[in-house]
């Protein structure tokens, strides 16, 4: 059982990287200081930071640096120093509206440019109150705003350096706790993806009504599981205006997560006649799911393979049915057969849709086909679909993309200038 929930836990997460928590005591920052140093910090020489909190890394700022690409963690001395990941040598002291980095005692002050506010909002979706934090640039005018649709898993508000980066073209941001998670009511465990993009939908009609958001320029950001939840709210939506979509699958849900399982079989070093055998097992077991069976039906399955030489080191214990595993099962037999494709094919609004060539939780190069297929089909006359070479699936430069592939904490070239250039091309991005 334990191969097999361990699926479950990482489906197609939205995590931008997935690294260790430090086990190590660490001082705590109050949150509202923590959030009075969000934003970006101007180095010269081109040099700039932006970081955010990342609910995901233990609610810590993390940053990426837009020059050199590089991302990592700043973990807190107190309440104002903080230590690299990384690097226990380079240490960020955050003073009024500066940041200063120093390493081996020779000190560079970033100014910070592109101020915000940031004002928290709750909301209704369906019968569920949701919430979610609206920041916005502090320049005139009415502000574009891009809408996050989070991947899988309990994702909240925090997203880290996705929000600054965002704020410094110009661009304000609304992300939300999901359904479930935070301090949203529901149940992400269970829900259906298009219960999730009524969530999204719900958010988007939130923010029109902010007398300083552009109605005309609300977006959608979908990242993984986003793929198809902000396909299926940007095909809901009359407001929505474009759609962002990082690593989202152009397949079903089916087809998705059965790449996933491969991808995990290989990197545990399953042979490749083991694994063709044991994914028509996993596909009988989920599309009994689609059909209603019960959780007991969907493990006799399973069982009916377990004389298979593989199977005890697919499942090293007897499965037992667990409240996690019957969600599961639920979810699955509400979303087996979602397909972004169905949706695609209605959107007529610009789409800019990135895929990443090293991806072992969904198929870049069976998705971008059928992506194409569906957006001709709209007869869409303004779409960016393409695969950016050497990344893997949280966007960071990767060998082979399977799970057990080395972190490099280096966002891959193409990731973010191709998304800026695309914004400022349409004059969502804005000069500031």
């Amino acid at each position: 059982m334990k191969k097999i929930k361990s699926f479950y836990k990482a489906i197609l997460v939205f995590s931008l990287f997935i690294i260790t928590i430090p086990s190590f005591s660490q001082h705590t920052v109050d949150p509202k200081k923590l959030y009075s140093y969000e934003g970006t910090y101007d180095f010269g020489n081109d040099e700039k930071i932006t970081l955010g909190i990342f609910d995901e890394f233990n609610h810590n700022l993390v940053y990426l640096n837009l020059k050199t690409l590089k991302q990592g963690a700043l973990l807190p001395i107190d309440d104002t120093h903080f230590k690299e990941n990384n690097d226990s040598t380079l240490v960020f002291h955050f003073k009024a509206n500066e940041l200063i980095q120093t390493k081996n005692g020779k000190s560079i002050v970033g100014k910070k440019i592109f101020p915000h506010t940031r004002e928290t909002i709750s909301f209704k979706s369906g019968n569920n109150t949701l919430e979610g934090d609206l920041y916005l640039p502090v320049t005139k005018g009415k502000h574009p705003v891009v809408v996050f649709a989070h991947g899988s898993g309990p994702t909240t508000r925090g997203v880290s350096f996705f929000t600054t980066y965002f704020l410094q073209l110009g661009i304000g941001v609304f992300t939300f706790d999901k359904q479930g998670a935070g301090k949203s009511q529901g149940d992400w465990e269970v829900a259906a993806l298009d219960a999730l993009a009524e969530d999204v939908v719900a958010a988007v009609n939130t923010v029109k009504s902010n007398p300083k958001v552009n109605q005309k320029k609300i977006g959608i950001l979908g990242t993984s599981q986003g793929g198809w939840v902000g396909s299926m709210a940007a095909a809901k939506s009359k407001v929505v205006s474009f759609l962002l979509m990082r690593v989202g699958s152009g397949q079903s849900v089916l087809e998705t997560i059965a790449h996933e399982y491969e991808g995990s079989f290989i990197a545990d070093g399953f042979t490749k006649e083991e694994i063709a055998e044991i994914m028509v097992m996993v596909r009988q077991h989920w599309v009994a799911a689609a059909q209603n069976k019960t959780w007991e039906e969907g493990n006799d399955i399973y069982l009916s393979y377990k004389d298979k030489p593989w199977f005890s080191k697919v499942f090293p214990t007897p499965r037992v049915k667990t409240p996690g595993s019957e969600k599961w099962w639920t979810w699955l037999s509400k979303n087996l057969y979602v397909d972004s494709y169905d949706y695609l094919k209605q959107l007529k609004i610009p789409v800019y849709w990135q895929l990443a060539e090293k991806d072992w939780n969904v198929n870049s190069q069976k998705s971008y086909p059928r992506i194409l297929e569906a957006l001709a089909l709209a007869k869409n006359k303004d779409h960016t679909v393409f695969i950016i070479p050497n990344m893997g699936h949280g966007g960071i430069v990767a060998k082979t993309g399977l799970p057990n592939d080395e972190f490099s904490w280096k966002y891959a070239p193409g990731f973010w200038d191709t998304m800026e250039t695309w914004l400022r091309k349409r004059k969502i991005a804005q000069l500031l």
